[in-house]
């Protein structure tokens, strides 16, 4: 992953067995990950929600709810739908996991665990769900600007409307009158709108500032443009 480290990602271990949660959290440990577990399946799914791990390692075969059924009810929520889940199994049959795949699983790994095939399982999921943000930041940016281009599109010959006006207002009445101060105003404000229509049309990158409520808006001044 680019910006996050080993010691920023949190593992929810899923395991009837302590003794293999243990066996378990010590390579993780070692590994410099933070892990938290549960040997039931329905506090899996109570934690996931509450605490939003970064991965999942499930085991599928649990007393009174399986692997798989705890895999289908977290990808059913938007909540925790876009946590990688990584099954931890003795059980390699074809279709099992058949079934452990259909129901949302990332990847799976054989009992014993190997360190090494855990690790890299870890790892691959990680990087898988990184690019998957990414992406799907790029598509946001990308309807963001297309919706932008469009608004500027239609919001273009109202303002140059404004403008031919507002211009012609100022221009036409007497020096010394209160009217013509405040065609001047009004033509500076028309003006502003219309730099700002310019930028937002053009913004290939942007930042975004603080608003109300914990919401961000783009800061237009800070925009990028051609």
């Amino acid at each position: 992953m680019d910006h996050l480290s080993n010691t920023k990602v949190t593992v929810l271990v899923v395991d009837d067995n302590p003794v293999n949660i243990r066996f378990i959290e010590l390579i993780l440990q070692k590994e410099g990950y933070h892990s938290i577990s549960t040997p039931e399946g329905l506090e899996a799914i109570e934690m996931a929600t509450r605490l939003s791990p970064d991965i999942i390692l499930l085991d599928i075969t649990m007393p009174e709810i399986s692997g798989i059924e705890v895999c289908r009810m977290l990808k059913a929520d938007e909540r925790t739908a876009d946590i990688p889940i990584i099954f931890v199994t003795a059980n390699t049959g074809d279709e099992t996991l058949k079934e452990a795949f259909a129901s949302g699983g990332n990847d799976y790994v054989r009992k014993p665990v190997s360190r090494v095939e855990l690790i890299a399982r870890i790892r691959a999921c990680l990087r898988e769900k990184e690019l998957l943000k990414k992406t799907l930041e790029q598509e946001k940016l990308r309807a963001v600007l297309e919706t932008a281009g469009a608004i500027c599109h239609e919001m273009n010959q109202p303002l140059q409307f404004l403008t031919w006006i507002s211009g012609g207002l100022f221009h036409e009445l007497p020096e010394g009158s209160p009217l013509r101060e405040q065609a001047a105003s009004i033509k500076t404000h028309v003006d502003r709108l219309s730099e700002i229509v310019r930028k937002l049309a053009n913004i290939t990158t942007y930042k975004t500032r603080p608003y109300v409520k914990g919401h961000y808006i783009i800061d237009i001044d800070k925009a990028s443009a051609p």
